[in-house]
């Protein structure tokens, strides 16, 4: 990327869904983008059509996440951006059913996109925005991830760690000035999870609770008043074992 006087924001998962509406918003807001996804096509289209419209710089950095040599190559490209402001960590999936059905490489998948990438590239995120005494992590969460989830258990708890992770990050780094922040979406209208659902959230329902809780130093929000309220009763309210049977019961026809 070519040095500019922008900020600039870094996005992954940024071809579709939530990553792409964030980086909707922030070249709305005025950043340079960097959008790293697996495909190439669609993160060109975007990329073209944020910068004729918001005048910013929008590159590409096409990777497949779960590949540990594609994470390598984006930490490096990292290293070599003139400056990077805000991260979002947006790329990830979700594979649904009980884990003894579960095909081995599709968990393997998920874990090397939803715990080892997402990790990597915040600790080269935080390298450099130490060094600069600022920065923004945004680590795209999952309302999943605020309890056990019987038939999704693999999904939820890889979200468990973002949680978890994102908020004991956000109180080391915070007296070296980067702002690190979970997001957890419920039920959003997404490409990774199409299907018709009452009440369902839109990805720019997501970045707008990102875009409110930025200012503050709250270290996690979880999207939609229904899903802070879900999540509020399965983990503070009722017990554990209720609340497994709940959520078992919800979930079964993804077994």
């Amino acid at each position: 990327m070519t040095t500019t006087a922008r900020p600039l924001a870094l996005v992954t998962g940024a071809s579709s869904g939530i990553g792409a509406e964030f980086a909707r918003r922030y070249a709305s807001e005025g950043f340079d983008l960097l959008l790293v996804a697996r495909s190439e096509g669609a993160l060109t289209a975007l990329a073209t059509q944020l910068a004729d419209a918001h005048g910013v710089a929008a590159s590409v950095h096409p990777a497949d996440l779960s590949d540990a040599d594609a994470v390598a190559g984006l930490v490096g490209a990292i290293d070599r951006l003139p400056r990077i402001d805000h991260l979002v960590n947006s790329a990830g999936t979700a594979p649904a059913g009980d884990l003894h059905r579960m095909d081995a490489a599709e968990f393997r998948r998920m874990v090397d996109i939803n715990v080892t990438a997402l990790t990597l590239l915040t600790q080269a995120a935080i390298i450099r925005m130490r060094a600069a005494g600022s920065g923004t992590i945004i680590n795209i969460a999952s309302s999943a991830g605020y309890q056990p989830i019987p038939h999704f258990s693999a999904y939820a708890a890889s979200k468990a760690y973002v949680v978890s992770l994102t908020e004991a990050l956000s109180e080391e780094q915070r007296p070296h000035g980067v702002r690190i922040v979970s997001v957890a979406p419920g039920d959003t209208d997404t490409p990774m999870n199409p299907g018709a659902a009452r009440n369902k959230r839109q990805a720019r329902d997501v970045v707008d609770t990102a875009w409110k809780v930025l200012p503050t130093t709250t270290p996690s929000v979880i999207d939609g008043r229904m899903n802070r309220a879900l999540a509020y009763l399965s983990s503070r309210v009722l017990t554990r074992r209720l609340s497994l049977r709940i959520a078992e019961r919800m979930m079964r026809s993804k077994a």
